[in-house]
């Protein structure tokens, strides 16, 4: 993406305003791509190579209660617990240094933190987003809520383990 482009679409990502007018007649498919991030409902956040945050969609809104005003601008320590943020940002600096992550294609498990303090379990992906020149411009991730599903498999694990405890020991005797 041009750095042109990469302003448009963070813009009106994170403000939700739909493009109109001259930009749909002239690049439709930046008007459906701007689109398609508005109105996703995982949360799409895309930051630049310090870590702060350029696009914050209506899914992110909703996930982790920040508006994108109160978002966009501001660091990805943002949603990220504090016991994790030197962690997150020595792998952040060191994916945009290099140029590799571990997770492009692997879907990743890890806490995050609500606006009003409390936990959220998240899945995402991410990928690496480089300019015309092949510099690495940011990152973007596309992430969905698990906290319930994550709550559910703790709760059937514990159960398991205590089903497996009240069973006789079935070992044959030596």
């Amino acid at each position: 993406m041009g750095e042109s482009s990469n302003t448009t679409a963070g813009s009106e990502a994170s403000t939700g305003m739909a493009s109109s007018g001259p930009e749909r007649i002239g690049e439709p498919e930046a008007w459906l791509a701007q689109a398609i991030v508005r109105e996703s409902s995982e949360a799409i956040v895309v930051a630049d190579p310090d870590g702060i945050i350029q696009v914050w969609n209506n899914g992110a809104e909703r996930m982790f209660g920040h508006t994108a005003a109160e978002a966009v601008g501001r660091s990805l320590d943002l949603i990220i617990p504090e016991k994790l943020r030197e962690r997150h940002g020595k792998g952040y600096r060191h994916t945009m240094a290099t140029g590799e992550t571990r997770y492009g294609d692997t879907l990743l498990g890890v806490p995050a933190t609500h606006r009003d303090g409390h936990r959220l379990s998240i899945e995402f992906t991410v990928a690496l987003l480089r300019d015309e020149n092949g510099r690495i411009a940011g990152i973007s991730a596309v992430m969905r809520e698990v906290t319930e599903r994550r709550n559910t498999e703790k709760a059937l694990y514990k159960r398991l383990a205590e089903l497996e405890r009240q069973l006789p020991d079935t070992s044959p005797a030596v």
